[in-house]
């Protein structure tokens, strides 16, 4: 442990200047994840990508070497639909950029033209927290607001650094079942109807964009959203469905078929009543592994084995959490496992899944020669909510661990301390 220390402290200054480096991370228990377990498996990395996986392999001369003896090494991880850097405390207007008021400002409502980029904090003190738990990579999503679409999001690395987003306008947002309905008088039907027109007149828009302009159109479609929604409607971008209802679920299929659209679901709370459905489909499923107590109508059937029989229909799954705690997304891949998820799967529900959701698959997720070099060293089985990251690798760079709640752990362990706050000084 204190090898693996010294190691991170001195590799984190190099990191700073250039990540032209070569690690070599050796002996350890390693899950690629695309191609099963390495028992003493060895991990090679170079100028931010790995170079190297397999058992006995070399330390290329000159590399820094890690001794993972005994450690569990995993691609890192990747919270799949977050706030992340939009909001830093949720109940203060000044600190939540995440979605606009409920009652819009100006023409028109603020819907599928808003851009998380524009309101992306690198600097966020919820970064470093999370990232200290191994999640190295997150989907940006602004929050919905007063009509069905949320807007555009990103996919960020955890590096806090300013050029940390790795793919701008991975995906549009818009929320339908019981909150779309909330947004359109009430009803379901008002809520696909809605939609409906968007994307129909999106086409329109798309088509002849000079001949929509100049023509007279339905003033309720501000361009700029019509804009957004081009590449949702060509299919290159994937449109998030948040639904969680069975009938709300099959609702979303037929949509999806009629558009030709990359749909992924988010919630799905009674998902597993319409696996093999959502299977046929070719929908990705972002859940809660940790929901079973319904808190409306719409997900009256939710359980904790949804995950489960989701993926035992050939559902490709993923799990979502809120913006100050996406390192919970393992906690619900254990407990997935608990319920009937193989570890495997959970595993790659975690990073490679999301990774694949977002056409990066390619690039991150798993621990593959070629691959961008964002990996960690666990301390045991990284479902196991005790076991703490020993390393961070985003990019090939060692990450710095520690954070604002170590932080203030450290401070306000020992009472008795003097240069404490009067308050909070042991009793004399």
């Amino acid at each position: 442990m204190k090898m693996l220390t010294a190691f991170i402290a001195a590799a984190a200054a190099v990191s700073a200047a250039s990540s032209a480096q070569t690690v070599a991370i050796m002996d350890g228990t390693v899950h690629t994840v695309s191609g099963g377990v390495i028992e003493n498996g060895d991990v090679i990395i170079r100028d931010g990508r790995i170079t190297q996986v397999g058992a006995d392999l070399s330390a290329p001369a000159g590399a820094s070497v890690i001794d993972a003896s005994g450690k569990v090494v995993t691609p890192g991880l990747f919270a799949p639909v977050s706030t992340i850097g939009l909001v830093e405390i949720g109940a203060v207007d000044d600190a939540n950029d995440a979605s606009p008021a409920q009652e819009p400002v100006g023409a028109f409502p603020l819907g599928a033209a808003l851009n998380a980029i524009d309101a992306y904090n690198p600097s966020s003190v919820l970064i470093p927290v999370n990232r200290a738990a191994g999640v190295t990579r997150a989907l940006m999503a602004p929050a919905v607001g007063p009509t069905i679409f949320a807007g555009r999001a990103a996919v960020i690395d955890m590096s806090g650094r300013p050029n940390s987003v790795t793919r701008a306008e991975a995906a549009q947002y818009v929320a339908m079942g019981e909150r779309g309905a909330e947004r359109n008088g009430g009803t379901r039907m008002g809520a696909w109807a809605v939609l409906r027109e968007y994307l129909d007149e999106a086409r329109s828009y798309h088509a002849n964009p000079n001949d929509y302009i100049r023509r007279p159109h339905d003033g309720r479609f501000a361009i700029s959203d019509l804009k957004a929604l081009g590449p949702v409607i060509n299919g290159e971008q994937p449109l998030i469905v948040a639904v969680n209802s069975a009938n709300d679920i099959r609702a979303t299929i037929r949509f999806k078929n009629t558009y030709r659209l990359n749909v992924i679901i988010v919630g799905a709370s009674e998902g597993w009543r319409v696996a093999r459905e959502i299977a046929t489909a070719n929908i990705p499923v972002i859940t809660d592994g940790l929901y079973n107590l319904p808190g409306e109508f719409e997900d009256i059937d939710a359980t904790l084995k949804n995950a489960a029989r989701l993926n035992e229909a050939g559902v490709k799954v993923s799990f979502t959490e809120g913006a100050h705690n996406i390192r919970l997304i393992r906690q619900h891949a254990g407990n997935a496992v608990a319920e009937g998820l193989p570890f495997d799967a959970a595993l790659a529900a975690i990073t490679l899944n999301p990774a694949t959701m977002y056409g990066l698959g390619d690039q991150l997720g798993s621990l593959e020669a070629g691959k961008i070099a964002d990996v960690v060293i666990w301390d045991g089985d990284p479902l196991e909510v005790t076991t703490r990251p020993e390393a961070v690798f985003i990019n090939g760079r060692p990450q710095d661990l520690n954070n604002r709640q170590k932080m203030l752990m450290e401070r306000y362990r020992d009472l008795e301390r003097g240069d404490l706050p009067f308050a909070y000084r042991g009793a004399d």
